[in-house]
């Protein structure tokens, strides 16, 4: 019986009912985010490590700010007449500012948060490195004198840090380095970013890197490049091959794309016997990719 007369009660209306409209706001979640989020790259506490330069790599990203609406929605029941409601009532009819004329009791419904757009603020936060926010590319270069050179380097990024075998390079380097120059770029279809490191004497004793390597070639490198460079412009190839011989009878370490290149000066003077001995020389080391058909054209 208690149970029939609870359910009819509950289908009653409301005493009072009314609605509001409220709205609220919070931050994207990263994970909401595009490369178009990117702002920026930060590339954190730099530092040797078994020869190998390492660099935390951490992504600056715009977070929007969300805007939503909600309707709450409001019923009410009018509570019980008392003696203390009547007085409540008489003392808000007299102006007393402490008096509680509310005489309904309110029970409120949520209901379910709507989407509205973006408010115009944005805030900055740093995230560990993803590459599905952009690509990452490093580039080694050494500097003697006035001469700077690019050298190959091996580099990898694992646990949001990027590791580069700068040792190793360096010692592949065709000059003795005064400097060696670290650019590291992050690019996607929006924006590019670049961090550079110089390293110098210091970084080179850190690393025991030995100078002997360099100590064979007598003849100024830095020289000869420099009449090469002059002589490529005005087509005298018979001038560049010159150089190139003077560079290679050095003994310096020399890319393998050096063979390739003095080949095809040979090619153009119509020299195909040591066209051929070059692409040779070429075709047997161990970085033959960027010319790898030229080069067995020649053979």
């Amino acid at each position: 019986m208690s149970q029939l007369l609870w359910a009819c009660a509950s289908t009653e209306a409301p005493d009072h009912y009314k609605t509001e409209l409220k709205e609220s706001v919070s931050w994207q979640d990263v994970s909401e985010t595009s490369p178009t989020s990117v702002s920026g790259i930060d590339f954190r506490d730099g530092r040797l490590v078994e020869n190998r330069w390492v660099i935390d790599l951490f992504q600056v990203i715009e977070l929007k700010q969300k805007r939503y609406q909600q309707q709450i929605e409001y019923f009410g029941t009018d509570k019980p007449v008392t003696l203390n409601t009547l007085i409540n009532k008489t003392q808000c009819t007299l102006g007393n500012t402490e008096c509680s004329a509310d005489t309904v009791s309110w029970k409120e419904k949520p209901g379910n948060k709507k989407f509205i757009g973006y408010s115009d603020k944005i805030k900055q936060v740093a995230i560990p490195y993803h590459s599905e926010m952009g690509q990452l590319s490093a580039k080694l270069q050494v500097k003697q004198g006035q001469t700077v050179l690019s050298i190959p380097v091996n580099w990898d990024i694992r646990n949001e840090k990027i590791f580069v075998d700068l040792k190793t390079a360096l010692e592949q380097s065709p000059v003795a380095p005064q400097k060696a120059i670290l650019k590291i770029d992050f690019a996607n279809e929006h924006q590019n970013y670049s961090h550079k490191v110089v390293f110098d004497d210091y970084m080179f004793k850190l690393m025991e890197l030995s100078f002997d390597i360099w100590s064979k070639p007598t003849v100024d490198i830095e020289k000869n490049l420099l009449q090469l460079k002059q002589c490529l412009p005005n087509g005298d190839i018979d001038c560049a091959i010159a150089q190139m011989k003077i560079i290679e009878e050095s003994g310096m370490r020399l890319p393998a794309t050096f063979y390739y290149h003095i080949a095809s000066m040979y090619l153009m003077t119509g020299d195909q016997v040591s066209a051929r001995s070059y692409a040779k020389k070429y075709l047997l080391s161990d970085d033959v990719l960027q010319y790898k058909h030229q080069a067995r054209a020649m053979l």
